[in-house]
């Protein structure tokens, strides 16, 4: 169970670190990659939505992925992706979050004649250029802005109606022993924020911080929604679980702690105006309604049809 949550706690901060020093902007955009591994669910997720998953020969080692990548060989995790496999697989091109803990073995792949491109989808911005850098190489530029135009448009949409609604206190857990929480500048604060609530954490040091209990107690959330247990018969769903140790807080006190895959809401991508409607059913059930029992459960991807 410990390491599920070291699991979960080391993909984010691979992923909200995007200061490898690497660029993903100098390519030769004659020809395209035909033959990609991308380690990347959120980056899989972009492909798929261009019409590029056809093309995917390898992932990464953690999901959620689109039901048709889901039987493909696996190359290892975020840092350390199997070089050798990847150019078994004949890859022309390797797609990964970008990070400090990546740029050597980056440094591998290009060595041996792969081209890397190491995206920075941990913020929403982040996400949005990552799409344009995608269509840009791969010749699918005008299908990137349309999709990015549809969700600027969503997100848009959700604001306007959580523009004037009171904001309850929200905590929300990445990991446990210690206890890590969403600070500011993660995309989770921008969705609390955006679905008209108020992170307890939103005066942290870093996107993602561990934080003591002490805290948590002092300033009483009013509503916990909690992703750091994500191995196989979790806790999920609309429940007190270990929180009911404290019975004073208001989110225990009115049934307002939510047990939730992380694949739901923790890695950002292009289901980001879904996550931000999750994650106002959480905060404002009275007006984006009641969570459904598939809302707490590992996210489950539809993608394309594969053309072999």
């Amino acid at each position: 169970m410990k390491n599920c949550i070291l699991l979960t706690i080391t993909i984010i901060l691979l992923m909200s670190n995007g200061c490898s020093g690497e660029s993903p902007t100098d390519f030769d955009t004659k020809n395209t990659p035909k033959r990609i591994v991308v380690i990347s669910p959120a980056i899989a997720e972009m492909l798929d939505r261009l019409g590029l998953a056809d093309r995917i020969v390898g992932i990464g080692q953690f999901g959620p992925w689109p039901e048709t990548l889901e039987d493909l060989p696996v190359v290892g995790g975020y840092d350390n992706p199997n070089v050798e496999q990847v150019i078994e697989l004949g890859t022309d091109a390797v797609l990964n979050v970008k990070s400090q803990a990546a740029m050597n073995v980056h440094h591998r792949l290009e060595t041996a004649g792969i081209e890397v491109m190491a995206l920075d989808t941990s913020t929403v911005e982040g996400v949005f250029e990552s799409l344009k850098l995608i269509g840009k190489r791969f010749n699918r530029a005008e299908a990137a802005s349309e999709t990015s135009e549809s969700i600027r448009r969503e997100l848009f949409q959700i604001s306007q109606i959580t523009d004037n609604l009171s904001r309850p206190k929200v905590l929300f857990v990445v990991g446990r022993n210690p206890i890590y929480v969403a600070g500011p500048e993660s995309h989770v604060d921008y969705l609390i924020k955006l679905a008209g609530g108020e992170n307890i954490a939103k005066d942290a040091i870093a996107p993602y911080q561990q934080i003591s209990l002490e805290i948590i107690l002092e300033r009483k959330p009013e509503i916990i929604i909690d992703t750091s247990y994500n191995h196989s018969g979790s806790l999920r769903g609309q429940t007190a679980g270990h929180w009911r140790t404290w019975p004073f807080l208001p989110a225990v006190k009115n049934n307002r702690v939510y047990w939730v895959d992380p694949s739901q809401v923790v890695i950002p991508g292009i289901r980001m105006a879904n996550m931000a409607r999750l994650m106002g059913k959480f905060i404002h059930p009275e007006i984006f309604g009641k969570p459904a029992p598939g809302d707490f459960l590992k996210y489950r991807i539809s993608g394309h049809v594969r053309a072999y």
